[in-house]
């Protein structure tokens, strides 16, 4: 299958790498606004390169895209795409708004194309186990903890603006809104207080946010998030417990590697299992071709990326009113 990237900058670059490396693939062409981005990628994999998407598409027969741009436009995007028959899959956050994320879904099953949403830590291992062991012996999660402090500070304007990237909690934090949704079902109610304290000049947008959901199955979790850590305290964690037993994910941020568990009819047996250096961008682009040659829905599918967009507006309008959100 022929396969085109689009946009270079961030991500893109990391799509780029992955798809050259799988043997079932023949990436083919890249595509960036910015001809010196788009021309350094095009000879440094010996890909045709092109500054425009429309071109790149009537140009060239691919059987599937990466969309790796500023969420504002991958409605555009993904739009050129399925009405040409090709598959997409597409970075986090899925778009700007629902209703973006909605009509990314119709025109992809209209043109009978597999949308995948770039929501990579659903092909995390000790995630899925911990998915696994909620579905056996463990049982449901009833309460979670949930850190995911980004050890950086983005300086694009496009990140922070609220009809693009949204911030830091629909741009970051939608990660979180998405494993937990994936982990403990959907959710019913948003809580959440925010500030925006490290980055005074992006106001009134906001930087950090700390945030309750209560999910249709009665459970309950809290998420702290945004752009407030450091490359030193790189981390992230997941602390579950329900009747059975209590568990932990650890690992470095977006980098889960550790699953620890006991049940409470056994305290002091604790069982680890550790994952290292796990690829989860290669798993979830391989998850991809596996779904546009089967047919079947793909892990993170349009539907569960809206879930996590409808989330994280949610958190932000809840912030902003001083009151809960019912989704």
């Amino acid at each position: 299958m022929k396969i085109g990237v689009i946009g270079l900058a961030g991500v893109g670059r990391t799509h780029v790498d992955r798809w050259a490396t799988i043997p079932d693939a023949d990436l083919v062409s890249v595509c960036d606004i910015v001809p010196q981005i788009a021309d350094d990628f095009a000879s440094k994999y010996n890909v045709k390169g092109y500054t425009s998407t429309e071109e790149m598409l009537a140009k060239e027969d691919l059987t599937a895209i990466s969309i790796c741009t500023p969420p504002k436009v991958h409605l555009t995007l993904t739009r050129m795409a399925a009405e040409r028959g090709i598959h997409v899959l597409c970075e986090k956050p899925m778009a700007s708004t629902v209703a973006d994320c909605q009509a990314m879904i119709s025109v992809c099953k209209a043109n009978g194309v597999v949308l995948q949403i770039g929501h990579k830590k659903r092909f995390i291992p000790p995630l899925l186990r911990l998915k696994e062991l909620a579905a056996s012996e463990f049982g449901p999660i009833q309460y979670m903890v949930h850190r995911y402090p980004h050890p950086g500070m983005s300086n694009k304007d496009w990140f922070w603006a609220e009809d693009d990237g949204g911030g830091p909690i629909l741009e970051n934090a939608v990660h979180a809104a998405d494993i937990l949704g994936f982990l403990m079902g959907d959710v019913e109610r948003v809580y959440a207080e925010a500030g925006t304290f490290f980055a005074p000049h992006r106001k009134p947008q906001i930087d950090s946010a700390v945030f309750t959901l209560r999910f249709k199955s009665g459970a309950i979790a809290v998420v702290n998030a945004g752009m407030v850590s450091m490359e030193a305290f790189n981390f992230e964690d997941f602390y579950v417990a329900n009747e059975n037993g209590v568990a932990e994910v650890t690992g470095g941020f977006d980098r889960a590697e550790t699953l620890r568990y006991a049940f409470r009819t056994a305290p002091s047996d604790v069982q680890q299992e550790e994952y290292p250096n796990f690829d989860a961008f290669r798993a979830e682009i391989e998850h991809f071709i596996e779904c546009i040659r089967t047919g079947n829905e793909p892990r993170a599918s349009g539907e569960a990326g809206m879930k996590a967009v409808e989330i994280c507006r949610a958190v932000k309008k809840s912030a902003e009113i001083g009151a809960p959100v019912e989704l």
